[in-house]
């Protein structure tokens, strides 16, 4: 967690500072180190919330571009409570997924929050398994860190894509596999100023897609688009 309870109100992790999970109401104590982003771990190193993974810089900073009154937020549904990793103002869930994750956890997600939740997953780690091919040829790859670029329109058709239908197809080698049944739209943070915006094939060895700003994006759901600039930048000129 980011975010934790101090006084009834929230608040980020500082050092030697104790809390309360605003989920289960146990106590959590600020990890505060200097290798892994600050946040809020409960006493025993449980965790209430068995759909939650451990909090990284990359958490942080789409959930600051949200502000903590919209992220990490309890929601109930049929006796069960979740936190919700960002809930927009116009109540869309953005579930932010950093590691590999199973099939049956998504369904699970997907079910609890309903069509009003899209996904955003971080693929820095996977994107050097994707290249990119112009007109369905097979020379000429080039990799996806030249990307992004502007979406090409298809000369010749094929089974996956419908013919005049702007977008980019990639190769994905080892693609992570329990995403092929996704139902939520789902967007890959792949590091640039663009998310890619999945149309077909998640998780399959063919994908999809289009290329939408950032910007556009962040001030869609009511983030604060300055700001995540902002973040961006003192990350940047932080020393290694």
């Amino acid at each position: 967690m980011i975010w934790a309870l101090v006084e009834n109100r929230k608040i980020e992790a500082k050092p030697k500072l104790d809390g309360i999970c605003p989920l289960c109401r146990k106590k959590v104590i600020s990890k505060c180190g200097e290798i892994y982003v600050w946040h809020w771990a409960h006493v025993k190193d449980e965790n209430c919330d068995t759909w939650s993974e451990p909090e990284s810089a990359w958490h942080k900073h789409w959930k600051a571009t949200f502000g903590k009154e919209n992220s990490e937020v309890l929601i109930s549904k049929d006796s069960e409570t979740h936190i919700a990793d960002i809930l927009t103002k116009n109540q869309i869930v953005i579930e932010l997924q950093n590691s590999p994750i199973s099939k049956s956890t998504i369904r699970e997600r997907e079910d609890f929050y309903g069509e009003r939740m899209i996904w955003l997953i971080n693929g820095e780690e996977f994107r050097v398994n994707l290249t990119v091919k112009d007109e369905w040829d097979d020379q000429d790859s080039i990799e996806l860190k030249s990307l992004p670029r502007k979406p090409i329109r298809w000369k010749r058709s094929a089974p996956e894509v419908k013919k005049g239908i702007n977008g980019e197809f990639f190769k994905w080698k080892f693609p992570r596999r329990s995403w092929k049944d996704v139902q939520r739209p789902l967007f890959i943070d792949f590091g640039e100023d663009s998310l890619f915006m999945v149309k077909e094939g998640m998780g399959t060895t063919q994908i999809r897609g289009v290329y939408i700003k950032k910007e556009k994006f962040i001030k869609k759901y009511g983030g604060d688009f300055s700001f995540y600039i902002q973040i961006q930048k003192e990350n940047q000129d932080q020393p290694l």
